[in-house]
């Protein structure tokens, strides 16, 4: 088995993953969109649209996937996901309109 350097140095976010709680989660994403908003101020229009892109196109896949079940129980292939409650996935989907992105 490898050591741990030989693990993070082939995924340097495994220890992210292993670290991080829904908790974790829900206590950085204010700051995060914080962080987001101003970044999003600094961008060119090419760079702005393409954050806009990752962002909205990410809220409308959770979406999705919540659809006619708001309380749904998903099942992620990381030890933790960035959507990993309800109150996550919902912030996340308010994300675009949040950092002043438009609707499509």
């Amino acid at each position: 088995m490898a050591n741990e350097t030989e693990v993070t140095t082939q995924n340097p976010d495994i220890l992210l993953d292993a670290e991080l709680d829904a908790a974790a989660l829900e206590a950085a994403l204010p700051s995060l969109a914080e962080k987001l908003g101003v970044l999003a101020g600094e961008l060119t229009v090419d760079e702005r649209a393409v954050l806009s892109s990752i962002v909205t196109s990410a809220s409308e896949h959770l979406q999705e996937l919540q659809k006619g079940n708001e309380e749904a129980l998903f099942v992620f292939a990381k030890p933790i996901s960035a959507a990993a409650t309800p109150e996550i996935r919902n912030r996340l989907i308010g994300l675009p309109g949040e950092l002043g992105f438009g609707e499509k």
